[in-house]
């Protein structure tokens, strides 16, 4: 069993701290699966569930860098390291002496109570409290006494003032400590020194929670230097893009950033056989001749497929089809509208949300090609009802905004990394016909339709590189929405960052006034 292990800041949350509704949905779906997923973190329980909820894992999770191991549905601590008498003391000495504002974490009475000293508080521990002011955790206390009662088993020091030689002198491997110093994740001009027993680390939890579950593969995942442990105990290790360079060098590969959902989609692609298909070349010239020949046999209703389908879809079914068996197909509980040599075709001209379920079905089984009609170009003519005579023809126009495109993609943007999912644009002519009275004035009585004329380009876009293909040219380093909008003239700008988000092409890169920045990866 593979057992995969995310730390949550920067790596598994977002850059506000959040998980994703995307991130959350791909997880989900993994552990309904079957797929063993938990998380180690420097965060305690009690600021780690609020954040995860919705996400159903059940194995025991990693808190406080290590110091616990504990039950996410009971709260109750499997594993437990607190610092003995003699580390208390020593530790109370140390810091009497050099009045460090301290964050004391400990379990007093069998409650978690996060301690500082009412008198001793500094711009990064003021920070700390107000941001965390209704945590029932915190404990003000009056002198060193109060601060050190209970079983302590984790102190920080955000912005000490201490050298950090002296430091390290007393607790970088030293008297029965270990320590972690390394900028905060989402301040990263601000640094924290935290000091917990010699016998914590992420390392040793990850491996006591591989042996717990009974798993054989430990696979890990970080961003910041408290990870290096966990890196070198892992059986592999991943650091996200936005990772520390120092903790790169001890990953065996480098992943999407927090802000892409590396974590989820990797291990979504982890557990994904890759089924047989022949990849298609980018861009297609079909063969124009053949479709109109579909277009044409499906006007005869009843003659293509055995469902209540339109001419367009029709075509492009009897176009895509080997023969004239693979249409109709049943897979499980639902109905494939062709299965070929090359996998199963959806031809999906709207509504792509009502794909989700299929698309749990068919993935598994096989590769699957959805084929988007795009119409790029298209005339209007209108017709005498009463006569059928041709009352008035207009010029075609050539259509670039593709936001219902893009829009469709988000509705089905859990399975846009899945390596046998792939999409297909199908560029059509297409003749749009009014029946009217002869003073061509609309009236709800009309009737409209639509024939396509003619294939012009298949698109097939079969993994993430091929969506660069929606990137305007001249995109400075770092851009806004609205540096997109002024270079994209195929659509809705925020529509499509937001894809392309999905599928690791765009990424968060700060933020500029009220702005959202985002670069190329």
């Amino acid at each position: 069993m593979r057992l995969y292990l995310s730390d949550l800041d920067g790596t598994l949350l977002n850059y506000k701290a959040e998980i994703t509704p995307f991130t959350r949905e791909v997880l989900n779906r993994e552990l309904k699966n079957g797929t063993a997923i938990s998380y180690a973190t420097a965060r305690s329980v009690h600021s780690a569930a609020p954040i995860m909820e919705g996400v159903d894992i059940k194995l025991p999770v990693i808190t406080h860098n290590g110091a616990f191991i504990i039950d996410p549905i009971s709260k109750k601590r499997l594993v437990s390291h607190f610092f003995d008498d003699k580390k208390k003391k020593f530790l109370q000495e140390f810091f009497s002496e050099h009045k460090e504002a301290l964050l004391v974490y400990s379990v007093v009475n069998n409650h978690e109570k996060v301690s500082y000293l009412t008198s001793r508080l500094n711009k990064g521990t003021k920070r700390y409290i107000k941001e965390r002011k209704n945590d029932k955790r915190l404990n003000p206390c009056q002198s060193y006494d109060e601060l050190f009662l209970g079983d302590i088993y984790y102190i920080t020091l955000i912005e000490p003032k201490t050298e950090l030689s002296l430091l390290d002198d007393n607790f970088c491997g030293k008297n029965g400590f270990a320590r972690n110093y390394q900028a905060d994740t989402y301040d990263t001009q601000e640094y924290w020194y935290e000091i917990y027993d010699g016998n914590v680390s992420k390392a040793n939890a990850a491996l006591e929670l591989k042996k717990l579950v009974g798993a054989d593969e430990l696979i890990c995942f970080g961003d910041n230097l408290n990870d290096i442990s966990m890196f070198k105990a892992a059986d592999r290790s991943y650091a996200v893009s936005n990772a520390a360079p120092e903790l790169k060098k001890y990953a065996t590969g480098i992943i999407r950033s927090n802000n892409q959902s590396g974590v989820p989609i990797f291990i979504s692609d982890d557990n994904t056989p890759i089924w047989r298909y022949e990849k298609q070349p980018f861009k297609v010239i079909p063969d124009n001749s053949r479709f109109k020949e579909c277009v044409s046999a499906a006007e005869y209703t009843g003659e293509i497929g055995t469902l209540n389908e339109k001419q367009t879809h029709k075509a492009l079914k009897s176009y895509f089809a080997s023969t004239a068996f693979d249409k109709e197909i049943k897979i499980g509980s639902y109905c494939a509208d062709l299965v070929t040599e090359n996998g199963i075709f959806e031809i999906q001209t709207k509504s792509f949300g009502k794909l989700r379920e299929k698309l749990n079905v068919f993935l598994q089984a096989s590769h699957v090609t959805v084929v988007y009609p795009f119409v790029k170009k298209r005339r209007l003519s209108y017709i005498n009802s009463d006569t059928g005579e041709v009352i008035k023809t207009g010029n075609f126009v050539t259509l670039k905004d593709m936001s219902n495109f893009f829009l469709e993609l988000y509705r089905i943007k859990q399975y846009l990394n899945n390596p046998n999912l792939t999409i297909c644009i199908a560029d059509l002519t297409v003749e749009n016909f009014r029946y009217c009275k002869e003073d061509m004035k609309r009236r709800k009585s009309d009737r409209k339709t639509a024939v396509p004329t003619d294939l012009t380009r298949l698109t097939y876009i079969e993994d993430s590189e091929s969506y660069r293909c929606f990137l305007p040219k001249g995109l400075p380093e770092k851009f806004t929405v609205k540096d997109f909008a002024d270079l994209c003239g195929i659509g809705d700008p925020t529509l499509i960052i937001k894809a392309l988000s999905y599928v690791g092409i765009v990424d968060f890169a700060g933020k500029q006034g009220r702005s959202i920045l985002y670069k190329v990866t």
